[in-house]
């Protein structure tokens, strides 16, 4: 190795490992200063290795770099913490592999991500710790990480009437394309009319699509999932997970979230399927 190189001391969450070799590792580490860093970390996998612990999955460690011009190399790594607590449920092994997933494709090298590293940790350390269902730490991870990428909905009132309250009782729909809330009574008055018509020209499964030809997509909500959504965006980061939903607003929620992520990243992810196929069982 090239001693000239300059060194790059940082922290971070390692969110993809692959095994190069018998002795090698690639890391993908998400730092908050420079983004995703690509590692490549020479002997990590014997046994003696003192950097091993750092190197795994999950973990978030300090690291000492050498920065080359396509990855960097691992000099020395520290663990901080490995969130052990995941690993005790297969589900929650599962649901953090995709949030890992989805915090890689939404960030990017040299970038500032510390609202996103900030995003994963609380997340990390809430799935380990155990202290809230699984599905509302998904759904608030799914939508605040659009927002941090810059997808963040206005969920403030009707994009229509400004009402905050659905006057025609407890409806509300997400505009997922557009990422604005319609009231029940709006939404009523200034779309079902049309959809409904354009829905009967329509092959089945065929997605309904506006004069522009993007695809018009809603999601409906009640109060509760609508509150909900409400308190992951505008909250404290810190109080991220301190929040409930109720009866029919778990579904409402859950679908609205993933929904909304996956639109706007314009595909799924394996590691998601795998989840929800355990949700399933």
């Amino acid at each position: 190795m090239n001693k000239t190189q300059p060194v790059l001391n940082t922290r971070g969450v390692v969110l993809r490992t692959t095994d190069v070799g018998e002795r090698d590792r690639m890391l993908t580490v998400l730092t908050a200063e420079h983004g995703k860093i690509s590692v490549f970390a020479r002997g990590v996998r014997k046994i003696t290795s003192g950097a091993l612990p750092a190197c795994q999955l999950f973990a978030y460690a300090d690291f000492t770099l050498r920065r080359a011009s396509q990855y960097c190399f691992l000099n020395e790594a520290t663990i901080r913490e490995t969130f052990l607590g995941i690993s005790s449920t297969i589900e929650g092994a599962a649901l953090a592999s995709y949030l890992c997933e989805a915090a890689d494709e939404l960030t990017y090298e040299g970038g500032d991500s510390a609202q996103m590293l900030q995003l994963l940790l609380n997340t990390l350390w809430t799935i380990s710790a155990g202290t809230r269902p699984l599905f509302l730490v998904k759904g608030a991870f799914e939508l605040r990480a659009a927002a941090i990428s810059g997808y963040q909905p206005d969920l403030g009132g009707c994009a229509a009437c400004g009402c905050e309250t659905d006057p025609a009782g407890d409806r509300f729909l997400l505009d997922v394309m557009n990422g604005r809330l319609i009231c029940g009574e709006c939404y009523d008055t200034l779309y079902r009319v049309h959809l409904d018509i354009a829905a009967a020209h329509l092959p089945p499964n065929v997605p309904l699509c506006d004069e522009h030809g993007q695809q018009i997509l809603f999601r409906r909500l009640n109060t509760s999932a609508l509150r909900a959504m409400q308190y992951v965006l505008y909250t404290d980061p810190k109080r991220q997970f301190s929040f409930s939903v109720e009866g029919e607003g778990i579904l409402l929620f859950r679908d609205a979230c993933e929904t909304y992520l996956l639109h706007h990243v314009g595909h799924g992810y394996k590691t998601l399927s795998f989840y929800k196929s355990l949700e399933t069982l």
